[in-house]
């Protein structure tokens, strides 16, 4: 029987549009960060765990409001756009928080993938 190698998938750069947008809070809890800022070691940010789900909440609020669309569909809840997504955000409902650490999960990833390429070699800025 043959073997089956693993091909490795080459990984993409972080999305040029994700460098910009709010992906923390510097250190004073209160400025919000991009990702170019979270990544970079020299400009201080809280962790994403160390936020109250207050400031959570913003993060993803400014998020929301900062893309031009938005259109994905939930199993319970249905098809949710921009509006939508923030109104229930902002009145943290069940969909709204799950929305909430679905954007978060994303951060972490970007963050993660930026940090193991290396932030200044993929922003492309």
């Amino acid at each position: 029987m043959k073997k089956r190698t693993r091909t490795r998938t080459k990984r993409r750069p972080v999305p040029a549009k994700q460098w910009d947008l709010p992906a923390g809070f510097h250190a004073d809890g209160v400025t919000m960060a991009t990702l170019k800022d979270v990544v970079d070691p020299g400009k201080p940010t809280k962790q994403l765990s160390d936020l109250p789900f207050e400031k959570r909440a913003e993060l993803v609020l400014e998020r929301l409001n900062q893309q031009p669309k938005i259109d994905l569909a939930m199993i319970g809840a249905g098809s949710i756009d921009k509006a939508r997504a923030i109104t229930e955000v902002r009145h943290h409902t069940k969909v709204g928080r799950l929305l909430i650490e679905i954007e978060h999960q994303m951060i972490r990833n970007l963050i993660e993938h930026a940090q193991k390429a290396g932030a200044g070699q993929s922003s492309g800025v």
